[in-house]
């Protein structure tokens, strides 16, 4: 075959995964500068993601990671995936339509002919037949597992995979550095897609250069060298992106819980299991739980067996990269099994950085996927070689029907944001025009209390350029659960001046309150209400359409802190604790551990109390509260502390609430939420915390108390 006959066959794959792009997502191509597909979940996330890098890419990547949700957390961006991989190419369309609705469509549809020609490339290198390669890329691109991920455009956009397998074949093949540079390119843009590859397909490529090097064509000084510096290109390149996603992990402890490496880890039964609307075969394959509906496809799955036994019994040329994928394949499904025994998950986690960030083992199911459709190509390729010109592509022709017929789906489109919520503009208008401060948008949920409108928020800051505190991202804020959460504060009418005092002193100045966010009509009347009763919070109220905006009073003064003068910790143990509910626990909240506590048992109704009597008197300056997110909601509505001296007197230390100090704790540290309490001077023998507030629902706990004496 001639040199321009592979590239016309390339060409012409490209033009065919391009129209089966446009014809499996119809009507997408119709709508695609309005709409979006598959809902208003990821696939907004990901809009706003990548206008986000194309407008840090235009500033110089200045303050790439300071994405504006989340408020008052810093590099939020990598709470989330950043997308780069797929920003540097659809930036410059970005900048020419300034349409990041339309720019994520032609990503969603570009992902499928970069999967199909990956492949194709992939698997005619080593086969040598074009149309077995073409039905690998097409049962690549169609495999029943996208179904359950055509949310998720990082895990659509797989192709830099096989691309990179395919350069890196082509460098073992002849000894061409420039192949083996865009395997690596092929590996880094990969990685900067997804997050997750950057683990997952490491693993394959692991497996497939041990097989090459086992007889290497080239000598192992020379491959040594190769790949020990394209290796140091790419961990170069990789490293700030590395180095912020394990600082953010580090410093907030993110780690996926042990349940979700469980729940998300792959049981050989899910990969036949489908995806809800997936092809059943009249209803002998279940429908699988989300992130493992792994089924890849009659065709990968019967194709690769008949490749398997067709080399063994006539292709013994094939034999080296048929073992090469059945190994990838082998691997990959015993690593999507998640940790366990006898399994490499858990080595993994322990031996690897960042690992313990990916909490859905059974992704690694897409490499499965990837080593099957290769195996299936081989497969094919033994049976077309076999039959006439016109039969075999007789074959070809009813195989990718086949292919089709499994990989359908009906999918979603809708315009976006919704033509309800396009209402906003004015206000946004307004906010973007308004000084620099944080907004805060009401209705507030917590993460897993999944509402649109939180994406609809965080997509507008593109418009208005303030920070939110609301957002949507891969890990949680605890500020944002706390005001969204089952506490209810802006629901409750006597918490909204406090949660608004501490609001303010953590830098929000704005305030949106959206009527149409909410499921009863009379409850954002309430708030608006209890907002407009606090007076002293507020300098401007604005109405717009369906919205009401506030900007907030300045900030108040700081919090009094005491003296500088050296303070003396006492230590807890040699403290004597007595309360009102459930004595026994008391040792809980001085033991050191914030993860333990006192709780009352009871619900909060003005009468509950912690008394702790100190080894000798002296002059308490400074308590210090500390709570984890757990017992957040568990905070006293009001607490009275008093100094009791060696006779009996009775001395006020503090008298108020604690909210605003607690939202202002938050912003500095969300896991343990230090409040500090400092004291006028005292002659204190026992110091006595009383919980003078009442709510119908919540118990009072305190998970540790410190002392300091001046």
């Amino acid at each position: 075959m001639t040199r321009s006959g592979p590239r016309r066959q390339t060409a012409v794959a490209a033009v065919f995964f391009a129209a089966v792009a446009v014809a499996t997502t119809y009507p997408l191509a119709a709508r695609i500068a309005s709409s979006l597909p598959a809902g208003f979940g990821d696939p907004a996330l990901i809009t706003f993601l990548l206008a986000w890098d194309a407008d840090r890419i235009a500033h110089g990547f200045r303050k790439f990671w300071e994405a504006p949700f989340l408020f008052p957390h810093h590099q939020t961006l990598a709470y989330t995936e950043h997308m780069l991989g797929v920003a540097l190419f659809t930036a410059p369309l970005q900048w020419l339509t300034h349409n990041p609705v339309l720019v994520y469509n032609i990503a969603f549809l570009a992902s499928d002919v970069l999967a199909g020609v990956g492949m194709f490339l992939l698997a005619r290198s080593l086969w040598g037949r074009s149309d077995a390669a073409l039905l690998a890329g097409l049962a690549f691109v169609l495999s029943p597992y996208r179904i359950g991920q055509v949310t998720h455009l990082q895990m659509l956009m797989t192709g830099w995979m096989p691309l990179s397998l395919w350069a890196l074949h082509r460098y073992f093949a002849g000894g061409s550095r420039r192949m083996l540079a865009a395997a690596a390119a092929a590996f880094l843009l990969q990685a900067l897609s997804n997050g997750y590859f950057l683990f997952f397909f490491s693993i394959a490529v692991a497996v497939v250069v041990a097989c090459e090097a086992v007889r290497p064509p080239l000598s192992r000084r020379r491959l040594i060298g190769d790949f020990a510096g394209a290796g140091a290109a790419v961990m170069l390149l990789l490293a700030p992106f590395a180095w912020m996603y394990l600082s953010v992990q580090r410093q907030h402890a993110f780690d996926r819980p042990a349940e979700d490496l469980f729940r998300y880890a792959a049981r050989w039964s899910d990969y036949f299991t489908v995806a809800p609307d997936g092809w059943t075969w009249g209803g002998l394959l279940p429908l699988g739980e989300p992130e493992r509906q792994l089924y890849p496809g009659i065709f990968a799955l019967g194709f690769a067996v008949v490749g398997l036994i067709g080399t063994v019994r006539q292709q013994r040329a094939w034999r080296r990269p048929v073992l090469t994928y059945l190994l990838v394949t082998a691997a990959a499904f015993w690593v999507s099994l998640g940790p366990g025994a006898s399994r490499p998950y858990g080595v993994l986690l322990r031996l690897v950085p960042g690992f313990s960030g990916m909490r859905v083992p059974a992704r690694m199911g897409l490499l499965v996927h990837l080593g099957l459709a290769v195996l299936a190509a081989a497969g094919a390729a033994t049976l077309l070689a076999r039959l006439p010109r016109r039969a075999a592509g007789a074959v070809t022709m009813a195989l990718a029907v086949l292919i089709a017929v499994e990989g359908r789906y009906a999918l979603s489109v809708d315009p976006f944001p919704p033509v309800a919520q396009r209402l906003d503009r004015d206000v946004y208008e307004w906010l973007r025009t308004s000084p620099p401060g944080a907004a805060i948008e009401l209705r507030i949920t917590q993460q897993n209390d999944f509402h649109p409108f939180t994406l609809f928020y965080q997509f507008n800051t593109l418009l208005h350029r303030h920070p939110i505190v609301n957002g949507y991202t891969g890990w949680p804020s605890v500020l944002q659960e706390f005001l969204g959460g089952p506490a209810a504060l802006f629901d409750d009418p006597d918490r909204v001046g406090e949660v608004l005092e501490g609001l303010r002193a953590i830098g929000v100045r704005y305030l949106l309150l959206h009527a149409w966010s909410y499921d009863q009509p009379e409850q954002p009347a309430r708030i608006r209400e209890a907002i407009r009763a606090v007076r002293d919070q507020t300098s401007e109220e604005r109405q717009f359409d369906a919205t009401v905006a506030w900007r907030l009073a300045d900030p108040p003064p700081p919090l009094p802190r005491g003296p500088g003068e050296a303070l003396h910790q006492i230590d807890g143990s040699s403290l004597v604790l007595t309360a009102s509910q459930i004595p026994d626990r008391l040792p809980a909240i001085v033991d050191g551990n914030v993860e333990t506590r006192w709780v009352s048992g009871v619900r909060q109704s003005g009468d509950e109390w912690i008394a702790i009597r100190l080894p000798q008197p002296g002059d308490v300056a400074r308590l210090r509260l500390e709570t984890t997110p757990r017992g957040l909601i568990d905070y006293p509505r009001h607490l009275a502390i008093e100094s009791i001296d060696p006779r009996g007197g009775v001395q006020p230390l503090f008298d108020g609430s604690v909210l605003p100090r607690l939202i202002e704790s938050l912003a500095s540290d969300e896991r343990r939420a230090p409040i500090d309490l400092d004291f006028p001077p005292n002659r204190t023998a026992t110091l006595r915390l009383r919980q003078t507030g009442r709510t119908h629902r919540w118990f009072w706990g305190v998970h540790e108390i410190t002392l300091w004496t001046r």
